[in-house]
């Protein structure tokens, strides 16, 4: 499952919940207006409030495009927004989504970053690599459900040990027929309380928490990808692209033309959110 897909995705098999897409229309989204869908409840991306980090990227493209902000919250995770808003016409434009994302036309990537490891300073947490979990005084791990994170422990022989610790996380809830997920300041918080040794999590969910913990952290992106034992390959780095619904092609232009004249207000959102970032492919 890619990174996009575990916070834009609509669950699928895991909640045996079909939802037909609306049928494709020739008719031009209105030009005076950008409508993006957000969702309330997938911090710090997006927040009720406006101050997740996509919610003021969002802001650059409309200025950039030269349209009103029209920016639908959706009370729910970020996983409905294909559903409950692309799909249902309620908006035309996902900030955030993995560039290529099957689903969507996506703009050109305007930032690359990964999966990183989140430590205490003071513990001299050294290794870039995924194996790089498998260190001496280094045995409980917490990271978001339904991602790489799962697999690297179980790659290195970490995860049978951890399971009782993060499933606590969580209280214990059943993941079957329900989204139940770990907050992503949950993981950088019991980092620095010293109740995780380690956390692993993808940098732009944890890059504020890091930057905001009175407990000096270390956050260090994974420079490799994982390669399963069936051969599939597990990318720990992705582009990121603004997603548009495929009813609405003529919006890929603007956008794209919006990421290039926005580039350094998008930057600078990026650097004060403390986001790391890689060269772009």
């Amino acid at each position: 499952m890619t990174h996009s897909l575990l916070r834009l995705a609509s669950l699928g098999a895991a909640l045996a919940v079909a939802t037909p897409a609306l049928a494709a229309t020739n008719q031009e989204a209105n030009s005076d207006t950008l409508r993006i869908c957000a969702s309330t409840k997938d911090a710090p991306y997006s927040s009720q409030d406006g101050t997740g980090f996509e919610n003021k990227i969002a802001r650059v493209l409309a200025e950039e495009t030269g349209r009103k902000l029209e920016l639908v919250m959706i009370p729910k995770e970020a996983i409905y927004l294909v559903r409950d808003g692309i799909d249902k016409n309620l908006c035309d434009v996902l900030v955030g989504v993995d560039d290529g994302d099957n689903r969507l036309l996506t703009s050109t990537p305007y930032y690359r970053t990964g999966y990183a490891f989140i430590s205490k300073a003071s513990r001299g947490f050294n290794g870039d690599k995924w194996q790089d979990v498998d260190q001496d005084g280094f045995n409980t791990f917490a990271y978001r459900l339904y991602s790489p994170a799962e697999t690297i422990l179980k790659y290195t022989g970490r995860y049978e040990y951890n399971l009782i610790y993060q499933a606590s996380l969580t209280n214990f809830e059943e993941r079957r027929n329900k989204y139940t997920q770990v907050d992503a300041d949950r993981v950088v918080s019991e980092v620095a309380a010293g109740n995780a040794d380690l956390g692993i999590i993808f940098a732009p969910e944890a890059a504020r928490y890091v930057r905001d913990s009175r407990e000096p952290l270390k956050m260090t992106l994974i420079s490799n990808e994982l390669e399963r034992s069936d051969g599939v390959i597990i990318p720990l780095q992705y582009d990121q692209s603004v997603g548009i619904a495929k009813t609405h092609p003529e919006l890929v232009a603007p956008i794209n033309a919006a990421l290039k004249s926005g580039k350094t207000k998008i930057d600078a959102i990026l650097a004060e959110e403390g986001i790391p970032v890689l060269p772009l492919n």
